[in-house]
């Protein structure tokens, strides 16, 4: 039998022994310190909006956990292997191998309740977010009896356009129009919720002469087009002499915004569509001299990326209450036609307009 060394010292003729440190005591406390910082940052990671901070702490507490895990298996190895080698160890290897794949797999395809566990974190994250700075409050609909809405739109990182020049030395910056209305789970247009006022009144300002307004049928066209109506020789847009989207729409929001307002309808299954868009928003695909023959897409020189259409599909006799929009396509460039796009080669920058956008319901 071993002895652990140890070593004395002399007190006023008292010995006191005192126990030579042992690092395998040593790693352990620390290893299960290190455990412990995973379990709660990550804990809070899951539940809690992104931080830096906590992303920081929880990476450092992983390094510090596999720096000492190595000397960890140092000190084990022997007697791991030694155990892996029985048939119950090689039993509960083959298990461990296989649980993993299945996590891994799950998580990959999206099967449940791997995807249901994800989205519950992202809902239980976006139930306690604050937002940092401001937001505009629009209420529509008012009066109008049915089942209570909010969407919540956070301005994403190209949200608002570089200076652009107006006249005598001045500029302005482009913010993005939309607009949100319901379909059937078909894709029948059902009812506008929400669409900025420019687009609702045809009152864009023309890149030639600032004095004058103009319609863009580029602007929103799968919406246009999903309600059908005609507007002489605006087409489909709506012009300055519309009334029939009153009480649906409101002045441009600069920055983060919340829709709230009523959905006039019976449906019980049905989606939450958005179609937005932002001018002078070129890229290298979507360039200025991309469509020169186009008389919409080059006139006015301010088109860039085409409109990118959102899509949420609710189901009111879910539990679920909180949905996020996804990308469901774009519409066409120049407003030539009505028609969703899904390949969405050549849109980039577009894509973030909007950090993101839930639905409440």
């Amino acid at each position: 039998m071993t002895t652990k060394s140890v070593k004395s010292i002399s007190i006023d003729d008292k010995k006191v022994v005192r126990a030579k440190p042992n690092k395998r005591s040593w790693v352990s406390i620390n290893l299960l310190a290190a455990l412990l910082g995973m379990i709660i940052t990550g804990i809070m990671s899951y539940s809690l909006p992104y931080s830096e901070f906590v992303a920081g702490v929880h990476t450092w507490f992983a390094i510090g956990f596999i720096f000492l895990m190595v000397f960890h298996l140092r000190n084990n190895l022997k007697v791991i292997f030694n155990y892996i080698k029985q048939p119950l160890g090689k039993r509960l290897v083959g298990g461990s191998a296989l649980v993993s794949l299945i996590f891994v797999v799950g998580v990959l395809l999206s099967i449940p309740p791997f995807n249901s566990v994800l989205e519950f974190g992202k809902n239980l994250r976006k139930a306690v977010t604050v937002e940092e700075g401001i937001f505009q409050i629009l209420s529509t609909n008012i009066g109008t009896e049915g089942i209570p809405i909010a969407i919540e739109l956070r301005k994403g990182l190209h949200y608002e356009s570089g200076p652009q020049p107006l006249f005598l030395g001045l500029t302005y910056t482009s913010v993005p129009q939309v607009a949100f209305w319901i379909e059937d789970l078909a894709g029948n247009y059902i009812n506008t919720i929400y669409v900025t006022q420019k687009v609702s009144n045809g009152s864009f300002v023309s890149a030639d002469d600032i004095f004058s307004t103009v319609i863009r049928p580029e602007s929103l066209p799968y919406w246009a087009h999903q309600r059908g109506g005609t507007y002489g020789e605006n087409g489909v847009m709506p012009g300055t002499d519309n009334n029939d989207l009153d009480g649906k729409t409101g002045a441009t929001p600069q920055g983060n915004y919340d829709v709230r307002s009523q959905l006039a309808s019976e449906l019980r299954q049905f989606k939450v569509m958005m179609e937005i868009n932002r001018s002078y928003d070129f890229n290298q695909y979507y360039s200025k001299a991309r469509y020169p023959d186009d008389p919409i897409y080059s006139g006015s020189g301010s088109s860039g990326q085409p409109s990118v259409i959102y899509s949420a599909a609710i189901d009111l006799d879910d539990d679920q209450t909180s949905y996020i929009m996804k990308v469901a396509g774009h519409g066409h460039y120049s407003g030539a036609n009505g028609n969703l796009f899904a390949d969405m080669t050549g849109i980039d920058t577009a894509l973030e307009l909007v950090k993101r956008v839930v639905i409440d319901i």
